[in-house]
């Protein structure tokens, strides 16, 4: 609850002076929107400081729902939930707060200290990658990883013309140095007993090796076998070579791991994805895959490829200055080896870089490519095959053709440069390890120098991406981007407002115009507000099931946007549904996918025009009985004062708000006409929830009603709780539950009951509903959090503050974890309540439902009234 409810708790005495200071300040703050998300640390930290992580809970919970938590928000959330015994919570958290921030020094404290095996393991793991590691988390990383069963750890880094570090190995036998170069030499480690990573059992020394011009570089060595070399090694420039010929157009691409996506690459380059008389550098960034550096070497000397070798591994931007220097004139192409070019593809990107003077770098679409995702942006979406890619990439040139939108950088995947760029920006920057972030750098510079950076929106290569480094990927990204943003300390916003206005939808969308995509899939078009949050839960659900991806087509402000389930297929379609003929484009795609059934939700609020040519498509059309708002005839609460209070029926404010003017009538005929003719056409009614299943043969007339497709549910009681917690369910702000959640705050006041209000949602104004004081907002809440929640906020029962919708997940938490449940029944008694539930008549007011509830909470065994709300 806010602090204001705590602080006046402590005038009572109940919570000691300790708090009481802390809390004043809080409650200052609590309610300054521009403040709040700072002033939720306050009672959390009074609340730790008295030991009660569960009361500190709820505001470092609240602080992980609100916009841009951080990782410690969530490794404070772990904290508190280890210290209130909710281990296994504790974990989960932990984890998202090292996926956010591995370079977070005291996350990785805490994780190796406090966290699950695994936990420990890849914190220790991220300790030692670092540079500069802190010598206290070192010691702890190297006493885990020993103990973990680990024979050999090192660090070894280029300091100069020295290569310094350490290595800490168990067993007799001590590792070697091997310096590479002109002249091999090994020199043999002797233990320290001094050494401050020695320890029992295991022997520790220090590494100071000097570098003379004959060596380049040094491998650590046990048994005779490489086990690790250092994180920088002397940079091998390539030197120009007379004998090869000016080229117009170099594709660079450096080399590490991956054998058969590196070939799947460079065959995709010899079957027409390199442009005719383009050269094509590989550099062999020293990679330990014997088969794949075999096949390199079979391809430079077959004239194929120029090859580069580096001895030891340096990263992706100085294996590309190495390359850049036999490149002195001539566009070129920063190529992955894990991207697949299909014929024509990078021709045309350099069509789109040669059509005006200041495009200095050009990036095509591509399935994994952060700003150039498609069709999901700025994520990962699945490679597709050679075949699949290339008639993307058809559809793409048919579509876009030689447009293009400027980019705040592009991305280094397929990175094409022109040759006056280069000239002026010079080489990729080497600060940024063995890779990320180099690119956007580089771009960042070349729009300093006047140069645009741009998307080739009719061009498209595949990426697989996440090859090279896979699990260190994320620790390389925050630490370059940290690096990044102290050079660039613009970036970010830029990038940021890039994302939101998303200049790049309109291109998105004109590919997936030109492919209807069939297979029989569902379609749930509903309107905006709740019947649309109810559609993309329908969908969440289709798409756990075998089959296509349903899609959701929503409508509102005079546009539809199709949406593929779970990121599938369409993600930017969108269509004008106002003027002449608007929904035509719309039922023209939709007819052409072969759409296996449509669901409609909130049909009144659907165009007639697209809800007739839906009809006229020939596909099936069911009506989902779920928010029921536009099919009960049911008025907004009276909100007045309650003229009898007592009882479970509408009293006659009740009644009177009930009644409809002479226009409302008119308009109340016009819907039921609109319903009547819709329901007529429907091939059937398919219920969401008991509520609906219960009341859809009572008020679709004659329409056919299918059984209710829910899976069954296995209670699994909660931990008995001490005190009365009441969680209001609330998938969708709104007004109305709003104003309910208030009146209910006001009813439990006035019984001066310590039961407390719990909001597992986002409410529409969530600091003016908790100015009620015995009411805390969570935040908005997934599905796969509600257990959680409703054991760290110890609930006892459950409500649905919503007269005509969203029945179904409060009744579904209701019998998975057996709580009672109170709930607004517009089935009128033919919904079959559970054990100890309320059931409201929705026509109440609000005073009345909440007085009801109150009582109901408080009471010491909950019970349903002994008259059940009826029509």
């Amino acid at each position: 609850m806010p602090p204001s409810e705590e602080k006046s708790r402590s005038k009572s005495g109940e919570n000691p002076a300790p708090i009481r200071e802390v809390l004043s300040d809080a409650d200052a703050l609590f309610f300054d929107a521009s403040r709040h998300f700072e002033a939720l640390l306050l009672p959390v930290r009074g609340y730790l400081d008295r030991d009660e992580p569960a009361r500190a809970f709820p505001y470092a919970d609240r602080r992980c729902r609100l916009a841009a938590p951080t990782a410690r928000d969530f490794v404070l959330r772990s904290e508190i939930s280890r210290r209130a015994g909710f281990v296994a919570e504790g974990y989960r958290d932990l984890a998202r707060a090292l996926d956010l921030d591995p370079t977070d020094r005291q996350i990785l404290r805490i994780a190796l200290t406090r966290g699950e095996p695994a936990q420990k393991t890849l914190a220790a793991r991220l300790v030692l990658s670092e540079e500069e590691p802190d010598r206290a988390l070192t010691a702890a990383a190297v006493d885990w990883l020993v103990e973990d069963g680990e024979s050999l750890l090192s660090c070894l880094n280029l300091r100069g013309e020295e290569i310094v570090g350490w290595a800490v190995w168990t067993g007799a036998a001590p590792p070697q140095i091997q310096l590479t170069g002109g002249v091999t030499r090994v020199i043999d480690l002797s233990p320290d007993r001094d050494h401050w990573l020695a320890g029992e059992g295991r022997g520790a020394a220090s590494i100071h090796v000097a570098l003379d011009d004959e060596c380049s570089g040094a491998i650590l060595l046990r048994g005779g076998r490489p086990e690790a070399q250092p994180r920088q090694t002397r940079i091998q420039r390539a030197f120009s070579d007379p004998a090869l010929k000016a080229a117009d157009l170099s594709i660079i691409v450096p080399v590490y791991e991956d054998y058969e996506a590196t070939r799947a690459c460079f065959w995709a380059l010899f079957a027409r994805g390199a442009p005719p008389g383009a050269r094509i550098i590989a550099i062999d960034d020293a990679t330990p895959n014997r088969e794949l550096r075999d096949w390199l070497d079979g391809l430079a000397a077959e004239n194929r490829i120029i090859l580069l070798k580096n001895s030891q591994n340096l990263g992706f931007a100085a294996s590309v200055n190495r390359a850049l220097a036999l490149c002195p004139s001539g566009d070129v192409i920063l190529l992955n080896a894990d991207a697949l070019p299909p014929p024509g593809s990078l021709g045309r990107l350099r069509d789109v870089v040669r059509s005006a003077p200041q495009i200095g770098t050009a990036t095509p679409f591509s399935n994994n490519g952060e700003y150039v995702s498609f069709p999901e942006r700025n994520t990962v979406n699945p490679m597709e095959t050679p075949d699949e890619i290339a008639r993307l990439d058809a559809l793409a040139r048919r579509a876009n053709g030689p447009d293009f939108v400027d980019l705040p950088n592009g991305i280094g995947f397929c990175l094409y440069i022109s040759r006056a760029c280069l000239d002026a920006v010079g080489p990729l920057p080497e600060i940024y390890s063995r890779g990320y972030y180099e690119d956007v750098e580089f771009c960042l510079r070349a729009q300093e120098k006047g140069f645009r950076n741009v998307c080739a929106t009719g061009v498209y290569v595949g990426h697989a991406g996440t090859r090279s480094f896979r699990a260190d990927k994320r620790r390389l990204v925050m630490r370059n981007l940290a690096i990044l943003e102290r050079r660039f300390p613009h970036y970010h916003r830029e990038s940021a407002s890039f994302v939101e206005a998303d200049p790049l939808q309109r291109a998105r969308g004109a590919i997936e115009a030109l492919d209807p995509r069939g297979g029989d899939r569902v379609a749930l078009v509903c309107a905006d507000g709740a019947s649309r949050l109810m559609a993309q839960e329908r969908a969440a659900l289709l798409a756990r099931e075998d089959g296509p991806a349903p899609l959701v087509c929503s409508c509102a402000g005079g546009r539809a946007e199709l949406r593929g389930a779970d990121g599938a297929w369409p993600q930017s379609l969108d269509f004008a549904l106002d003027g002449e003929g608007g929904e035509t484009s719309l039922l023209g795609f939709l007819d052409a996918m072969t759409v296996l059934r449509f669901e409609l939700f909130d049909p009144l609020n659907l165009s007639p025009k697209l809800l007739a040519g839906l009809f006229r498509l020939g596909a099936r059309v069911e009506i989902a009985a779920g928010d029921l708002q536009w099919a009960l005839p049911l008025r907004a609460p009276w909100d007045g004062p309650c003229e009898a209070p007592e009882g479970a029926r509408p009293c006659s404010s009740c009644a009177g708000s009930a009644a409809a003017t002479h226009a409302e009538g008119e308009a109340r005929l016009r819907r039921l006409r609109r319903k009547r003719a819709i329901l007529a056409r429907a091939d059937a009614i398919r219920p969401l929830d008991r509520m609906g299943a219960a009341i859809a043969r009572h008020i679709f007339g004659e329409a056919a009603v299918l059984p209710l497709a829910e899976a069954a549910i296995e209670a699994t009681p909660l931990e008995p709780v001490a005190g009365r917690a009441l969680a209001l369910v609330m998938p969708a702000p709104d007004p109305l539950a709003d104003r309910f959640t208030v009146a209910l705050g006001r009813a439990l006041r006035r019984l001066n009951s310590e039961a407390k209000i719990v909001v597992l949602g986002a409410c529409v104004n969530d600091l003016a509903v908790m100015k009620s004081r015995n009411v805390f907002v969570a935040g908005a809440v997934k599905s796969d959090e509600y257990e959680r929640l409703l054991r760290q906020y110890e609930i006892s029962a459950l409500m649905s503050p919503y007269r005509t919708r969203f029945f179904g997940p409060t009744d579904r938490l209701a019998r998975a974890f057996a709580l009672p449940m109170a709930y607004f029944d517009y089935s009128f008694g033919k919904t079959a309540p559970g054990a100890g539930d309320l059931a409201l008549d929705p026509r109440l007011c609000d005073a009345k439902a909440a007085s009801l509830v109150a009582q109901w909470l408080t009471a010491a065994s909950p019970a349903r009234p002994a008259e059940a709300p009826s029509c």
